[in-house]
């Protein structure tokens, strides 16, 4: 479904000042899926990468003749047999078929999923890759005849059944009860970071501001909006961790804390029942130090990705089930075109508590694994995300690439996700109580679960007006239940 209220993940807020991108090897992986972007081939006339630029890559748009060919070259190690994905997007009602073809073989298949909704749709078959250099193309016509369709392309995916079989019940396996986050009602999530600005005068220095935060007046003010989870920012647009963190000082010195800020997070949270999950970036173009440190551009992804587990296994084994969760930012548009080896990572972000929750942000894109436990569902503000989640349903999506998942929201309350604007008061939120009510109505009935990003100071305050209406919206539907 494509939403309207967010034109850009949140990766891309900030400066971006590309000067070098992600080149892929092309090579297939026998044990895991490989991914190949459509923005990484050479795109035909009238296709055109949607958003080029910055850290990310995203889909190719302009996909509406049968002339418009998609090839890959690819090296193959040995010879195997391997399924096909495509995910794509219908832009108008005409169906579309399409085909795959590679080594003289074609499989084929039809695009079903409703107009505007992305889908990964399997083709019918295998095709056998012998071992070497290969070219893979991917055709699309109108499936009755060949006049124009309309559709944007994201990927490719090949892998082999027997591993599509493995990775799927390891995936299963490793999912957490989510139940918790449901009777949680709703979260709120603060984007509080190395870019937050005080109400007024000039932003303290990253570790300082975090010695200075009062955890108690921010718990206070969690707890009066009413929310049962609340989800911090870490690194956003600039790599930074609110406590001491020994894998990230051996990447790059100056970029922690001396105070554990989520430790002491956690504590006053906790002592109110509310429970705290982090939301953690890879690493965005704004920050160049952090892309040369981590090896984020390299092509050979295992330096980036031990990287990435070493930070997260860290924090994860501290904290232990005083982390309920992570909300990882950038799922669909960066760690995806790496043909990301999610097993592995969500492994290391469930280290010390098997039980914490995992998301990987797909934005309006399909979900880029299955090793995750709910959709972070940025900028979905239909509680019931066209009609995948029934009234009464126990929040899991019933249908699409996100079948399975705990369904979650995640939603700007008042007008940007940070607040790095100097000299300047939060605005007003965009919904007053009653329409809140509703709102918080309307996802409850589907067990649908929103997390509101609210806007805080570099104090570590976010606006009184805000938490206001929550309370409001509160007491409305609480007067609703009284006989």
């Amino acid at each position: 479904m494509r939403h309207t209220l967010l034109l850009v993940p949140l990766i891309t807020l900030g400066v971006v000042a590309q000067a070098e991108s992600f080149v892929p090897d092309f090579r297939l992986r026998p044990d895991d899926y490989t991914v190949l972007m459509a923005v990484d081939t050479r795109l035909p006339e009238g296709m055109q990468p949607f958003q080029p630029g910055g850290h990310g890559k995203f889909h190719a748009t302009g996909w509406s003749r049968s002339q418009q060919v998609l090839s890959w070259e690819v090296t193959v190690p040995a010879d195997d047999v391997y399924a096909v994905n495509v995910l794509a997007c219908r832009e108008s009602d005409v169906p579309i078929e399409v085909a795959v073809t590679a080594a003289g073989q074609t499989v084929q298949g039809e695009l079903a999923s409703p107009p505007r909704a992305w889908t990964r749709q399997a083709l019918a078959g295998v095709l056998r890759l012998p071992a070497g250099r290969q070219t893979v193309s991917l055709r699309g016509q109108a499936a009755a005849g060949t006049g124009p369709f309309a559709a944007s392309v994201l990927a490719l995916e090949l892998v082999r059944p027997a591993v599509r079989e493995r990775l799927h019940a390891a995936a299963l396996g490793m999912r957490a009860e989510t139940t918790w986050l449901r009777q949680a009602g709703y979260g709120i999530m603060c984007h509080w970071t190395s870019g937050s600005r005080p109400r007024r005068g000039d932003p303290k220095p990253y570790a300082q501001a975090v010695q200075e935060l009062d955890v108690e007046a921010l718990a206070v003010q969690v707890q009066e909006t009413g929310a049962g989870v609340f989800v911090l920012t870490t690194s956003h647009a600039q790599m930074y961790f609110p406590a001491p963190l020994s894998a990230l000082d051996r990447l790059l010195p100056g970029r922690s804390a001396a105070r554990d800020l989520v430790a002491d997070l956690a504590a006053a949270l906790g002592r109110r029942g509310i429970r705290l999950m982090l939301y953690y970036h890879l690493g965005a173009s704004s920050d160049p130090e952090w892309l040369q440190a981590s090896g984020f551009w390299e092509t050979d992804t295992r330096r980036v990705f031990a990287n990435w587990a070493a930070v997260v296994q860290e924090v994860g084994e501290r904290y232990g089930s005083t982390l309920a969760g992570w909300w990882f930012d950038d799922g669909a548009v960066s760690y995806y075109y790496r043909s990301a080896p999610w097993e592995q990572l969500t492994r290391a972000a469930k280290a010390g508590y098997p039980q914490r929750l995992v998301g990987y942000n797909p934005w309006e894109l399909p979900a880029p694994t299955e090793f995750q436990d709910y959709c972070c569902g940025e900028g979905f503000g239909d509680p019931g995300v066209g009609g995948l989640l029934p009234v009464g349903g126990d929040g899991r999506y019933t249908a699409g690439s996100h079948q399975g998942l705990q369904a979650c929201a995640t939603l700007v309350t008042e007008q940007d996700w940070v607040h790095d604007r100097p000299d300047t008061d939060i605005g007003p939120p965009r919904w007053n109580a009653a329409q809140m009510a509703d709102l918080l109505k309307g996802f409850k009935a589907r067990g649908n679960v929103p997390l509101f990003n609210l806007e805080i100071y570099q104090e570590g305050t976010v606006s009184p007006a805000t938490v206001r209406m929550f309370q409001e919206a509160r007491r409305r539907l609480a007067a609703e239940v009284v006989p």
